[in-house]
């Protein structure tokens, strides 16, 4: 399930102002089940008080939003909240405002306003609603006032079509208006008269509607008679102990209709917590399902000792071999889950437990030599020390997304000691990851060479820019060539956070970028699990061609109907269908002592997110080559691989491979997630060897998959260069262990483009989509 903090801050805000006293309900709920209220008391001279009040699983918020309003215009208010335990208070009055909040105190002016919002207090959406203007245009940018924040945003707001319906035997009109944030889109829902009615929150599941109008956000799955319906009562068990083979017991939470019987089951095995899954087995212990969401070990609840990746494959094994023996299970299981818990599955699969019918991994990666902690031989550097960040403690750690004390550490060597830097103590296993020097040094945490034995069902969703997409490449790469059947493939426009938001940035993809999963998963699980016949007719692979902004249905990845283009890297920064004859090679230098970064580099803001690259030509440490603007339209669809000939001055040094959509004003986004390679496995990633200054090598390896369209007038670049600081660790280029080695020199570096030495892209062209 989504991180709890993301769905808890979006969840907040709605509703509409009432002219008069009276008092007004919502009901906030995910998956179907209530997960708070909150309540509006607004008085006829214009002061009103807000509180709200949501549980779910181990969050907890209560806020309580104060103020006056004068002819509509906010004039005063105080916000009173505790979040998972974090207080907070934020007054304005007489044009000042003043938040304490963690033992520090801010104040700021405050100019009175009519557009505003609270995270936890529905009501105030409706200014927002009300900002928006139909005679001028269909989307607008709305400057909103965050009281949370002491801060104006702009958030856009789009008109949709309005929906009828009848309430205490009433026909109304409901407005819809979609709001977007910057991370997550959501419809508003207002009436005449009364205001603000609902929201709807696909991407997080979760509605908030005021009583009596709960049939404007119904779950989507029921337009679908032959899916399973919401039937059966639900019964919880908490804190149920799964023994494992060596004695270690891990704590799960089974969620079961109620009524006696033999039931399929999905499970869930995080080392997120636990209990944030609970509301959505009920969703599923409603349809007839057995929901069981596991700590796992040394995480949560579990007994044993944390140890990422080494225990997963036998505790998922065993653990599908426990529920395949309660009285309550059907002997089909099924697993769903994203990132961790999408890998998890896999490592589950590989043993082949006999009740395991099909998994869904999301964004999940590959072995752990390929995406994390190292990327096709190159350490992954900040995306590894976060997301230590998140499981050192037994439980997620809640601040994450608070800087970094010391960010100058991640410039620290050796390698192994940026742990200690940073975190504050050392992380024996981010040691050991550094000091794996193959793909074959992880052992039995590498299920790749296994994937042969697996013939369940999978269905495979990622994103082009989720941080892990490697893993879906190469595990559905990985299915296909051993020619498993019943393998499916989902490609958004989305990150990590997948299917949450339309938008990356200051692109945004269109409201058809969010599907509705939710009746995906079920008609998957009805058909693997309970064996009725609803999959039929789905396609293979579907994926979201960027640029041309659409969906598309394809018979595989490639699709059958793809050809297969290569563009040559050619002189004077060309790229070309032309193979090259005798050209002179291009040279760059990389200098990993020279390498700088702000500390604003390592924020994570979803809002700062672009997909815009400034370069300079004048900068001497990379190579670009480009098509030119181009005579038609070019669909660049994966996989996409690029060969590289190339000589160093270096023992050993790292390449990165770029791809570029450069429009006619100049401007250069990024289509799909750079590839990488470190040098030294240019025999193979068990084979790694040091380079001999001066000698010719090739190495070829992969961009992440994308589907793009580059239009007519633009052009279709690659970049190149060596390093990708700081998401990447620096190679030093002496050759010495990733781990252990301090000293630094610089390379240089040549990259050879004529006939005996080809340097290339290679990509799959989609044929334009047919009326």
């Amino acid at each position: 399930m989504r991180t709890l903090r993301a769905m808890i801050l979006i969840v907040s805000v709605l509703a509409a102002l009432l002219a008069q006293a009276e008092k007004i309900e919502f009901t906030y709920t995910a998956l179907g089940a209530k997960i708070g209220t909150s309540t509006l008391e607004r008085q006829a001279e214009g002061t009103f008080r807000s509180v709200t009040e949501i549980k779910v699983a181990n969050v907890e918020v209560r806020s309580e939003l104060q103020g006056r309003l004068v002819e509509g215009t906010l004039t005063e208010f105080t916000l009173d909240q505790t979040v998972q335990g974090t207080h907070a208070l934020i007054t304005a009055k007489d044009g000042k405002a003043k938040i304490v909040a963690g033992g520090q105190e801010r104040e700021v002016s405050y100019a009175p306003t009519r557009v505003f919002f609270s995270n936890y207090h529905p009501f105030t959406t409706g200014t927002v609603a009300d900002a928006f203007n139909p005679s001028v245009a269909s989307s607008q940018k709305v400057d909103t006032f965050v009281i949370d924040a002491l801060t104006a945003i702009p958030i856009e707001v789009v008109a949709k079509l309005s929906h009828r319906i009848e309430v205490g035997g009433k026909p109304l009109v409901a407005k819809v208006h979609n709001l977007k944030f910057p991370t997550v889109a959501f419809d508003v829902f207002t009436v005449e008269g009364e205001g603000v009615v609902a929201w709807d929150i696909p991407t997080q599941r979760t509605t908030i509607v005021r009583l009596g109008f709960e049939k404007l956000v119904e779950d989507p799955t029921l337009k679908y008679p032959e899916l399973s319906k919401p039937e059966f009562a639900v019964k919880i068990e908490s804190n149920v102990r799964v023994p494992m083979r060596d004695g270690v017991e891990l704590a799960a939470e089974v969620i079961r209709p109620a009524q006696e019987g033999d039931y399929p089951v999905i499970l869930v095995r995080t080392p997120y917590g636990r209990k944030p899954s609970a509301i959505e087995g009920e969703w599923w212990a409603r349809r007839g399902y057995v929901f069981v969401s596991q700590d796992v070990r040394g995480r949560g609840e579990s007994a044993g000792e944390w140890t990422p990746f080494v225990h997963e494959r036998d505790d998922g094994f065993d653990t599908i071999g426990w529920i395949e023996k309660q009285p309550w299970c059907s002997g089909r299981v099924g697993m769903i889950g994203g990132s961790y818990v999408g890998w998890v599955q896999w490592w589950a699969a590989v043993e082949r437990p006999a009740a395991l019918k099909c998994i869904v991994p999301q964004v999940s990666p590959p072995d752990p030599f390929f995406n994390f902690p190292i990327d096709h031989g190159v350490p992954m550097l900040l995306g590894a020390i976060w997301w230590l960040r998140v499981v050192e403690k037994p439980s997620p750690d809640s601040s994450i997304f608070t800087p970094f004390s010391k960010p100058e550490a991640l410039l620290s060597l050796p390698l192994s000691s940026i742990d200690d830097e940073l975190l504050g103590k050392n992380i024996p296993f981010f040691d050991d990851w550094l000091s794996k020097e193959s793909s074959k040094a992880f052992g039995r945490v590498n299920f790749h060479p296994d994937l042969p034995k697996v013939d369940i069902p999978a269905l495979h969703i990622s994103g082009w820019w989720d941080g892990d997409g490697i893993g879906t490449r190469l595990n559905w790469m990985a299915m296909n060539r051993h020619k498993k059947r019943n393998q499916h493939l989902i490609y958004g426009p989305w990150t990590h956070a997948f299917n949450t938001t339309t938008s990356i940035g200051d692109v945004d993809y269109g409201p058809e970028a969010i599907l509705e999963l939710q009746s995906v998963y079920l008609r998957w699980f009805d058909h693997w699990l309970k064996e009725r016949d609803v999959w039929k007719g789905q396609p293979t692979a579907r994926v979201f061609v960027t640029g041309a902004n659409e969906w598309r249905e394809l018979a595989g990845w490639p699709d059958p109907s793809s050809e297969l283009t290569t563009l040559y890297f050619r002189s004077v920064g060309g790229l070309s269908t032309v193979k090259p004859g005798s050209e002179e090679p291009d040279r760059f230098t990389y200098d990993p002592a020279k390498i700088a970064f702000e500390p604003k580099d390592l924020e994570i803001n979803p809002a700062d997110a672009t997909t815009v690259l400034n370069i300079k030509r004048t900068d001497d440490d990379f190579l670009l080559y480009s098509t030119g603007p181009l005579k038609e339209p070019m669909i660049v669809a994966g996989p996409i691989e690029v060969e590289l000939h190339f000589a160093t001055s270096a023992r050993d040094t790292d390449f990165f491979a770029t791809l570029i959509d450069k429009d006619p004003d100049g401007i250069r986004r990024l289509i799909a997630v750079p590839g990488k390679i470190r040098a030294r496995y240019h025999r193979g990633f068990d084979r790694p060897e040091l380079l001999t200054p001066g000698r010719t090598y090739k190495v070829t390896f992969p961009i992440w998959d994308t589907a793009h369209e580059v239009e007519a007038g633009h052009s279709l670049e690659v970049l190149i260069s060596s390093q990708s600081f700081p998401s990447f660790a620096r190679n030093l280029n002496t050759g010495e262990p990733a781990a252990t080695g301090t000293r630094m020199v610089a390379a240089h570096q040549t990259l050879y483009h004529d006939r005996n030495r080809p340097s290339a892209i290679r990509f799959y062209g989609l044929p334009p989509k047919t009326p």
